[in-house]
């Protein structure tokens, strides 16, 4: 018997894509399930970007807005702090006009934007000054003009900001435009020799012509030559020169001593593209806006439906406690699974690697405030009654899918699985329907002390389950007790794995065993009210069910 391992349960969504609960979506009224993963192809969902907030500042604006630029908050080059604006009299080694200056000042580095030149002039602030005979009115007359002139100051800081990074930039931005320049002249040619319809007959000055016209080597070379006439100064000798070999040499001239580090390379790179070589080449770090985005579910679009599955709301504080009401309420619109899909998960498990059987508790418990029916069974339940006509189709969960499986969003871990035989899962009978009650308010029982499990649930082992399984015994479902808002189903695995990967396949050793299930649930007749699905129109005494596949990650 194989000991308890990590396990798992996986929803799949309408694209076979398999996804955690806390990532799969439900959108309203909807039959089916979206899976909120990036990182699967062909997405679930569509992004859309509603609005856009500053994270240092908590302002929120429009998606144009937030293109214009940034938020005008900046972090320091060296230590990526927050800096702030500091206004300081001028410096005798700086050599900007003036008694005062203006520059970014970071407060836990001490770094100074002085170092690469990002400076403007705050003598306007002199204009403004008081003495102690200064009377009220004319002080906060005062007062208000020296605000609009801090903020006059600190825009020229911005500006100049600005200009130093384009100076940076201006010899790559002249190579790139002669890069298009280049391209469009070769374009243009050649439209215009295909117009002449010169390419059947090739005489000596066509030849020429041909020589001359455009191609990748013509393209690469000329980029070459220009690289090579640059003149600037990260690509001089000194600048290249190994400190280590320099040291050794005794001539350490012209090796800056504050060379910077990996990390702050990186962050200048955003927003320069030539390599800092010393600390004087440091410009202050934009903090970019960050975007609110809302999600819709591609197979509600195709369907003629909105198929909003989350919305935010554009303050980005509403729903804190900060604010006076809404607490709590941080979306226009939630649609997450978590609240209206009944969560299974994996209690308990065992396995016969030998004979290939597994025994599993499984446990659903029923999120909402309304009262369920529903039940387990096969992806392809061998009962087919009429109130299964409507059913989804199985879906197919190809093998790449298994390759790669999210099993928790949080850690980012992946595990790779294997799927079970179809025979193993086709004979199971599906449970009888069983009712989970409203969910408990675990607020209101603070203090009442934790109550236990069922004695069946207790007292359920996984090795006496698989020693009372025959050679000839079928895989099946079985409730083994139901709880108020929470039910337990016992699931008996026989004949898991084919003859060819037990004997011969070593790829899947490590793998996970995916046992494909169904959980069917009813709608109408006071059952899953808050999924907002509309009963079909069909006999009364027939039900109508919703299917909705998982996956159990077995090992």
């Amino acid at each position: 018997m194989a000991a308890t391992h990590e396990d798992f349960v996986l929803y799949v969504d309408h694209a076979n894509h398999l996804t955690p609960l806390t990532l799969a979506y439900h959108a309203t009224a909807s039959r089916h399930l979206t899976s909120g993963r990036s990182d699967v192809i062909p997405p679930s969902t569509t992004v859309e970007t509603d609005s856009a907030y500053c994270p240092r500042s908590l302002t929120f604006c429009d998606v144009a807005t937030a293109l214009s630029g940034d938020g005008g908050y900046k972090d320091c080059p060296v230590c990526f702090s927050p800096v702030s604006i500091s206004i300081d009299e001028k410096n005798s080694r700086t050599s900007s006009d003036g008694r005062l200056i203006c520059h970014y000042l970071c407060g836990h580095c001490q770094w100074s934007s002085r170092e690469c030149g990002v400076t403007s002039n705050a003598d306007k602030l002199l204009e403004y000054s008081t003495s102690d005979d200064t009377d009220a009115p004319k002080e906060d007359e005062l007062e208000k003009q020296r605000g609009l002139a801090i903020i006059d100051i600190t825009r020229e800081l911005a500006v100049c900001l600005q200009r130093r990074i384009s100076e940076k930039n201006k010899d790559v931005d002249a190579i790139f435009n002669s890069i298009t320049t280049i391209w469009a002249e070769r374009e243009q040619e050649e439209q215009r020799r295909n117009r002449m319809n010169t390419g059947m007959t090739m005489t000596q000055g066509d030849s020429d012509r041909r020589e001359n016209s455009w191609s990748r080597e013509i393209l690469e070379q000329s980029l070459l030559e220009k690289k090579q006439a640059m003149d600037t100064l990260f690509i001089s000798r000194k600048a290249n020169y190994p400190r280590e070999d320099a040291k050794k040499l005794g001539d350490t001239s012209g090796i800056p001593e504050n060379l910077p580090t990996p990390q702050q390379i990186a962050a200048q790179m955003t927003i320069t593209a030539i390599t800092p070589q010393s600390r004087s080449d440091l410009f202050p770090l934009p903090v970019y806006y960050r975007a609110r985005v809302s999600r819709r579910c591609r197979a509600e679009l195709a369907a003629g439906r909105t198929g909003i599955l989350i919305k935010p709301k554009l303050n980005p504080l509403e729903g804190d406690t900060s604010l006076r009401a809404g607490h709590g309420q941080w979306w226009k619109k939630d649609s997450s699974a978590v609240h209206v899909v009944p969560r299974v998960r994996l209690c308990r498990h065992g396995a016969d690697l030998a004979c290939q059987k597994y025994a599993a508790l499984l446990k659903v418990k029923n999120p909402t405030l309304n009262t369920m029916r529903l039940r387990l069974s096969g992806p392809s339940s061998p009962e087919v009654d009429n109130e299964e006509a409507n059913n989804p189709p199985v879906p197919l969960i190809d093998k790449r899918e298994l390759q790669h499986i999210l099993v928790n969003p949080f850690t980012e871990k992946f595990v790779q699985g294997r799927l079970c035989s179809p025979n193993a899962t086709s004979s199971i009978m599906p449970t009888d329907f069983f009712v989970l009650h409203p969910v408990d308010d675990p607020f209101l029982d603070v203090g009442k002390g934790q109550e236990d499990d069922p004695s069946e649930v207790s007292n359920w082992d996984a090795t006496t389950i698989l020693g009372a399984v025959g050679d000839g015994t079928t895989s099946q479902l079985r409730i083994v007790a139901t709880k108020g808002d929470t039910a337990w189903v016992e699931m008996v695995l026989c004949n898991a794995a084919t003859d060819a990967e037990v004997s011969s396949d070593t790829t899947y050793a490590n793998a996970y065993l995916a046992v494909p299930l169904a959980l069917q649930v009813e709608v109408g007749n006071g059952s899953w009210e808050a999924s907002l699905i509309k009963r079909r129109d069909m006999p009364a005494e027939e039900k109508d069910l919703v299917t909705l596949y998982l996956v159990a990650l077995l090992r």
